[in-house]
């Protein structure tokens, strides 16, 4: 998530696990240090289109997963993925780097095949998160690197690993880095930090060795925050860490005082997403009663006006004009059955066009909400969770 400060993250009570970032406009952009001349701190980068022509000038800025690992250059490696194509992961990397440590962290029903997939790599470990609820999936993409300069490198995703989404969507990431400390003292140095030592804690011991690594990073140059989420039922206050109320209670830290909104004024969203899951027969059950009621936190709408949302979502057209034709729609899922139960979203639906970026013609995967006041950004979320009770949670009253 991103605001004029920054925040990345995931979502709550959630059937899938999943990472966000989230940021605020920033007046402060700074290229890092010599060793990744190509990677800025806090900066959220398009991935290439390679099913269309796109002029140059709109591809600065756009970086392949190959161009990633190059610049970074990493000794140790984590892939964390919902889908992952060993053979095009391990194809980005340059042939130097190919032995190095790499770990594999996809839902736990699919680490036995990836490991059948990868066995010919013995530098290579992969785990299997573990998913306590029947439908739970591990929806998190995200990286992290280890240079041999004495940095940790942070990639939160949304795209899968492999050639499809990485080559032919409309996909994003953001990018953070900080400085490994000699120092034993394992105090958090920025809320960044903090936020992935709680994130990895989630795992259990499953990633013990990353979560110590980060425990020894110096993230203070981060300004932005983590929303994250995890299969299960919650109870007490792990429900106000996860998911919508985490970004509640994110939004109020970050804006803690906010003037009462004026009665003609209302503020504007725009999100932006993959799949629409089951939202209820009426807006007021949870998209407003809930998920609305998270991303406004401390400024919400008068009762008169309540906040604009526009929702930009593919339509059939979209998809078969695409670079992909039909074969795109498989990356975007939402069920006719399902919208005849939620008939009220149509009019804040809003069809997909990036004639800016030229990408009109390459289906987006990426998820993004965005809150505009008086036409101003006031923070973006980038994320892996799509417009659902699933990615985002639901309370519940026992």
């Amino acid at each position: 998530m991103t605001y004029p400060r920054r925040i990345a993250g995931k979502p709550l009570m959630k059937r899938a696990n999943e990472t966000s970032s989230l940021s605020v406009p920033s007046k402060k952009t700074g290229a890092i240090e010599d060793s990744v001349p190509i990677l800025e701190q806090g900066k959220i980068y398009f991935t290439p289109i390679g099913g269309i022509t796109v002029p140059r000038q709109e591809s600065e800025g756009a970086l392949g997963l190959n161009e990633v690992i190059s610049a970074i250059r990493p000794i140790d490696s984590l892939h964390l993925s919902f889908l992952l194509d060993f053979q095009f992961l391990i194809s980005c990397y340059p042939s130097q780097l190919k032995d190095k440590p790499i770990t594999l962290v996809v839902g736990e029903k699919d680490a036995k095949k990836l490991r059948q997939n990868s066995y010919t790599y013995p530098n290579v470990e992969v785990l299997g998160a573990p998913l306590p609820i029947p439908y739970g999936v591990h929806h998190t993409k995200m990286g992290i690197f280890e240079s041999e300069d004495g940095k940790v490198h942070v990639i939160v995703s949304t795209a899968n690993l492999t050639t499809d989404d990485w080559e032919f969507k409309t996909q994003q990431f953001y990018y953070a880095v900080g400085n490994k400390m000699e120092s034993e003292d394992v105090t958090p140095t920025s809320l960044f930090q903090a936020d992935l030592i709680v994130y990895f804690g989630q795992y259990r011991f499953l990633l013990e060795k990353w979560r110590n690594l980060i425990k020894r990073t110096d993230f203070t140059a981060v300004a932005d925050r983590l929303v994250f989420s995890t299969p299960g039922n919650h109870f007490g206050v792990p429900v106000e860490r996860l998911g919508h109320p985490r970004l509640k209670n994110l939004l109020k830290e970050v804006f803690p005082t906010v003037e009462p909104m004026l009665p003609l004024e209302r503020c504007t969203f725009i999100a932006q997403c993959s799949s629409i899951g089951s939202l209820g027969p009426q807006p007021i059950n949870w998209f407003r009663g809930e998920f609305l009621k998270s991303l406004e936190a401390n400024n919400p709408s008068p009762a008169n006006r309540p906040a604009k949302f526009h929702f930009i979502f593919p339509c059939v057209e979209d998809v078969r004009n695409s670079c992909q034709g039909y074969m795109s729609g498989g990356s975007i899922s939402y069920r006719s059955s399902v919208h005849k139960r939620q008939a009220w979203l149509q009019v804040w639906m809003c069809k997909w066009r990036s004639y800016r970026k030229r990408r009109t013609l390459a289906m987006p995967h990426c998820k993004t909400y965005v809150k505009f006041d008086h036409k101003i950004p006031q923070w973006q979320l980038l994320t892996s969770a799509n417009l659902s009770k699933a990615a985002w949670g639901e309370l519940t009253v026992n």
